[in-house]
C-alpha cells in the first residue's frame, strides 16, 4: 500500500511538473505571438497611411505646335495607361479589350481623337536610345520614378502603321 501511495505521488508529481513546464512554454509562445501581432498590426496600419509614389515625365504633343510636358508624382504600381488618365485628368477616349489582351487602345486625349489620318502615339525615352515607339501597350508600360514619357498626336503610314512624328 504504501509503494502504491509513492507510486500515485511520483505520477502526480511527474504531471505536475509537465503541466508546470508546458504552461510555461505556452505562456513564452503566447506573448512572442502578441507581440507579432501587435507589429503586423502597426506595419499594416503603416502601409495604409503611406501612399509611395513615383515621379515621372510626361509630354503630350498634340501635333499642331502645341504639346504640354508635365514632372508629376503617380502611385507606385500605376502603368502607362494609368498615368496617361493622372495627367489628363481622367480626359482620355479609351477603348477596353478584354481577355486575352486586357488593353486600353487610346483612341482621344484631351478632345483630341483619333482619325483615319492621325493618331495618337506612346514614347519611352531612355539616354541611350533616345524615344521609342512604346514596345507595349499602355496597360502593359510599367511607371518607376523617373520614367519619361510621351503621347504624340501624327499620321502614319497606312500600310507599317509607323508614325510620322518623334516627340
Amino acid at each position: 500500500m504504501v509503494t502504491s501511495s509513492r507510486t500515485l505521488t511520483v505520477v502526480i508529481v511527474i504531471l505536475v511538473a509537465a503541466l508546470l513546464v508546458t504552461a510555461t512554454f505556452a505562456a513564452y509562445y503566447l506573448v512572442q505571438y502578441q507581440q507579432a501581432e501587435n507589429n503586423a498590426n502597426a506595419y499594416e496600419s503603416e502601409l495604409k497611411t503611406a501612399q509611395p509614389t513615383q515621379e515621372i515625365n510626361f509630354l503630350l504633343d498634340f501635333g499642331n505646335g502645341s504639346s504640354f510636358w508635365t514632372n508629376t508624382t503617380v502611385p507606385t504600381g500605376t502603368n502607362g495607361y494609368i498615368a496617361t488618365v493622372i495627367i489628363t485628368h481622367g480626359v482620355v477616349n479609351a477603348t477596353w479589350y478584354a481577355a486575352p489582351y486586357n488593353e486600353h487602345f487610346v483612341n482621344g486625349i484631351d478632345n483630341v481623337q483619333n482619325s483615319a489620318t492621325q493618331s495618337w502615339f506612346l514614347w519611352t525615352y531612355n539616354s541611350t536610345a533616345r524615344w521609342q515607339v512604346a514596345q507595349v501597350g499602355a496597360d502593359d508600360l510599367t511607371v518607376t520614378n523617373g520614367s519619361i514619357f510621351a503621347w504624340t498626336y501624327c499620321s502614319f503610314n497606312p500600310t507599317t502603321y509607323a508614325p510620322s512624328c518623334t516627340p
